[in-house]
C-alpha cells in the first residue's frame, strides 16, 4: 500500500483535463444538427447531448487525467465583461443564437454524475478560468480547445489539444508548430488583430510587415504602438492576477465537492436510448470515476 508521503509527493505528477466546453458545445451541435437533417427521426438534442459526452469521453480516454473541469463562459452571477468596457466592440460579430446551448444544463448535470465539475466567470471569461487553473494547479494540464488564444499558456507543464487537428501544442514544440517563439506570436497577434473576436490590428500589417516587426526592421509609431498596447490588454490572459475577487469566485466553485452519481447517470442514458455508452459502463465508470477519488485521495 502507498504511504501517505509517497501520495503528497505524487501530487505534483496529477494531470488535469480543462474542457473549453462552450467551443466544444457549439461544435458538437453543428455535427449532431447536420447529422439530423441528413437522417429521419433523429432527436436533435439527444444527438447533441451525446456527441458531446463522447467527445469529452474521448479527451479523457487519450489522456487519463486525474481530474476533469468543463468551463464555461455562461455567467451565474453576471458582470459585465471587463474587456467590453475596454473595447465595445469586442466580440461583438459574434452569433446571438442561443439555440446550440439548449441543452447546456442537462450536460453540465450528466458531467456532474461524473464528478466533472463545471466552472463559470464573472467580470470574465471561460478562457481565463482556464488560465486561473493552469497557474494555480500543481501538474500537467491539457486545454482541450480549437481556441488557439490558449496558446499563450503553453509552457513545460501545460499543452493545448485541438481535437479537430488532432495536434498537440506543446512547449519544446511551440515554434515548430506555430512559426513563432512562445512571445513572438503573441506580438503577433496583437499587431494582427483578431478577426474572431471582432478586434481589428493595425493597419498595412500583414504577414510580411509583422515579420518585419518581428525582426527588428520596422518599429511602431505612437499610435500603433497605442493599437499595440491596447490589443495586448484585450488578448492577455493574465488579467485574473490583478482580480482577487473574480480569482476567489473561481477558486470558490473548484473547492466544491463534486460528488458523483453513476447510477443518475446510467439511467439518463437508458431514457436517451444512449446505447453506445451503456454497451461501454465499465469503461466509462474506470475513466471517469476511479480516476477522480484517486485525485481525492491525493488532494
Amino acid at each position: 500500500m502507498m504511504c501517505l508521503r509517497s501520495l503528497k509527493h505524487n501530487t505534483v505528477k496529477m494531470k488535469t483535463l480543462i474542457i473549453d466546453s462552450n467551443n466544444l458545445i457549439h461544435r458538437t451541435f453543428w455535427t449532431a444538427k447536420n447529422q439530423a437533417n441528413r437522417s429521419e427521426g433523429v432527436n436533435l438534442t439527444n444527438l447533441h447531448i451525446y456527441f458531446t459526452l463522447n467527445a469529452i469521453y474521448s479527451y479523457v480516454n487519450k489522456y487519463k487525467p486525474d481530474k476533469t473541469i468543463a468551463v464555461w463562459d455562461e455567467k451565474l452571477d453576471y458582470q459585465v465583461n471587463v474587456r467590453k468596457t475596454e473595447f465595445a466592440g469586442y466580440k461583438g460579430n459574434r452569433s446571438k443564437d442561443s439555440t446550440p446551448h439548449e441543452n447546456n444544463d442537462t450536460i453540465k448535470t450528466m458531467l456532474s454524475y461524473l464528478s466533472v465539475p463545471s466552472i463559470f466567470p464573472r467580470e470574465l471569461e471561460a478562457d481565463d478560468i482556464v488560465a486561473y487553473i493552469c497557474k494555480n494547479t500543481a501538474g500537467r494540464k491539457v486545454i482541450a480547445s480549437v481556441d488557439q488564444d490558449f496558446l499563450q499558456l503553453v509552457n513545460e507543464e501545460t499543452i493545448l489539444f485541438d481535437p479537430i487537428r488532432k495536434k498537440e501544442f506543446t512547449h519544446d514544440k511551440f515554434e515548430e508548430m506555430t512559426g513563432n517563439t512562445l512571445d513572438d506570436w503573441m506580438t503577433a497577434k496583437c499587431l494582427r488583430g483578431d478577426k474572431s473576436d471582432n478586434v481589428p490590428g493595425i493597419p498595412g500589417f500583414g504577414k510580411v510587415k509583422v515579420k518585419k516587426y518581428l525582426d527588428g526592421e520596422i518599429a511602431l509609431n505612437e499610435e500603433q504602438q497605442q493599437t499595440f498596447d491596447a490589443n495586448l490588454s484585450l488578448f492577455s490572459l493574465d488579467k485574473i492576477d490583478g482580480m482577487v475577487n473574480e480569482s476567489k469566485y473561481y477558486q470558490d466553485q473548484l473547492d466544491v465537492p463534486v460528488n458523483s452519481d453513476w447510477s443518475s447517470f446510467i439511467e439518463e442514458c437508458k431514457h436517451r436510448d444512449f446505447h453506445r455508452i451503456l454497451n461501454k459502463q465499465e469503461s466509462w465508470h474506470t475513466l471517469f470515476l476511479l480516476g477522480n477519488k484517486l485525485s481525492q485521495l491525493l488532494s
